[in-house]
């Protein structure tokens, strides 16, 4: 059997030493866990009611020193030490309860087949503009099963990734989109902000969570930069995975639950592996694991995102082959 993907900890505490997490745990310097197979460690290191969240440092594992900013609502995600945790004082915790109720808002913005056409429009003349930059490229010479079962892109398409980006001025945002999506999309709002924008594109609608933060769509960040973005983005996947000869690819998806598995909350975005075998450790779980699946599907170029092969981000600390695809509400898992 080949080595593990992802690192754990073989010898880590039984639950019976936790606590299910709650607003009463969110105090600075508390320590705790993620709800994983792995049970990965944390600290939290910031409470903020003014906007509705709370920051976690990550203690171990391919992510050890990243900071997740995520929604209160998420503390449920987590579990914290019985015996060291500290409880926040009542007034606080009426503090995130009044945070956690004004932000619990749904936000629904739905698809204008007008603005997806417009929209296809302008990522099919961006194709062209990629043709042109992948020219010199010899698809003869890029074995992509090879780079799938190492799970590590190519330099040259990162090279020439990072180049589009610089000249349309969006590498920015090109960093700070792509280093969310390895670490957590659900950290801080940006990859929210980019979602919102998506769906008023029409091309995947957006369900969740009202903005907390005021500064989501300000400055560098503004809904007319993030739409220069996706389309540039969506246009070089897709260009680029057509140039090496590809209408469709094949992607995998693992999953394992505590309990009975449940149907996916509604999403913009969805990560997949071309790696069968990154899915099925996901598929393992770990030593709780109740129920699992694994999936496998057919994928058409137009709806992929960005991918490993050309993004430099996604083979660094984390190497899983990922994709991320425009969500299709329609067929359910992919």
């Amino acid at each position: 059997m080949g080595a593990a993907i992802y690192r754990s900890d073989p010898d880590a505490a039984r639950d019976s030493g936790f606590a299910p997490g709650e607003l009463r745990h969110l105090v600075v310097g508390n320590r705790g866990r993620l709800l994983d197979a792995r049970r990965t460690p944390v600290t939290v290191t910031s409470v903020s009611p003014g906007t509705g969240a709370f920051e976690v440092e990550i203690g171990a594992f391919e992510d050890s020193g990243a900071r997740w900013e995520l929604p209160l609502q998420d503390i449920n995600r987590f579990q914290f030490a019985l015996t060291t945790s500290r409880a926040a004082s009542p007034g606080a915790i009426a503090a995130l309860e009044r945070s956690a109720a004004r932000f619990d808002r749904e936000l629904v913005v739905e698809c204008d087949p007008e603005a997806r056409a417009e929209t296809l429009r302008r990522i099919a003349a961006e194709r062209q503009t990629v043709k042109k930059q992948l020219g010199a490229q010899d698809p003869d010479q890029l074995d992509v099963a090879q780079q799938i079962a190492q799970r590590v892109g190519r330099q040259s398409l990162f090279a020439l990734l990072d180049a589009a980006m610089a000249a349309r001025g969006l590498a920015d945002l090109d960093e700070l989109f792509t280093a969310a999506f390895v670490s957590n999309p659900r950290s801080g709002e940006f990859v929210k902000g980019h979602a919102i924008v998506l769906a008023e594109l029409g091309l995947s609608p957006y369900r969740g969570q009202v903005v907390r933060n005021p500064t989501v769509f300000a400055g560098s960040t503004s809904k007319s930069r993030r739409t220069e973005h996706l389309i540039a983005r969506l246009a070089f996947a897709q260009e680029l995975w057509a140039s090496l000869g590809y209408e469709s690819v094949v992607l995998y998806r693992g999953m394992a639950a505590e309990g009975p598995l449940r149907a996916l909350a509604p999403s913009s975005f969805l990560s997949a592996t071309f790696s069968r075998e990154v899915a099925t450790e996901h598929f393992e779980g770990g030593p709780a694991t109740k129920s699992a699946a694994l999936w496998r599907q057919d994928v058409p170029v137009s709806r992929l995102v960005m991918t490993f092969l050309e993004t430099r981000g996604m083979s660094s600390r984390f190497k899983e082959a990922e994709a991320v695809l425009l969500a299709e509400p329609r067929t359910g898992v992919f």
